[in-house]
């Protein structure tokens, strides 16, 4: 129960922090790209930027979702059964 608990807030704490350090290092990356003169290299660099800054913000929205899913279990829980009624969007049967 206590080693459950503890699993719960590193994985709260963990997420938030790679995901800081992702702003981080992505603030950082565009402060440096738009500092460069030269014009060419500055539009790949701003271009670099976004894109790996996109996979990387990527990369902790899905570890954070992966490690719930897997210390919470909700990945093993039964579907709710389909509501029964008029209001259904399956055709009626004949």
């Amino acid at each position: 129960m206590i080693a459950k608990i503890l699993a719960r807030v590193t994985t709260v704490i963990g997420a938030a922090a790679l995901t800081l350090a992702a702003m981080i290092a992505l603030v950082e990356g565009t402060i440096l790209a738009v500092s460069i003169a030269s014009l060419p290299l500055r539009i790949l660099a701003v271009t670099a930027d976004v894109l790996l800054g996109t996979l990387l913000l990527l990369g902790c929205i899905y570890l954070a979702t992966h490690l719930a899913v897997r210390i919470l279990g909700v990945g093993h829980a039964d579907f709710p059964p389909l509501p029964e009624g008029p209001n259904r969007a399956d055709p009626p049967k004949n």
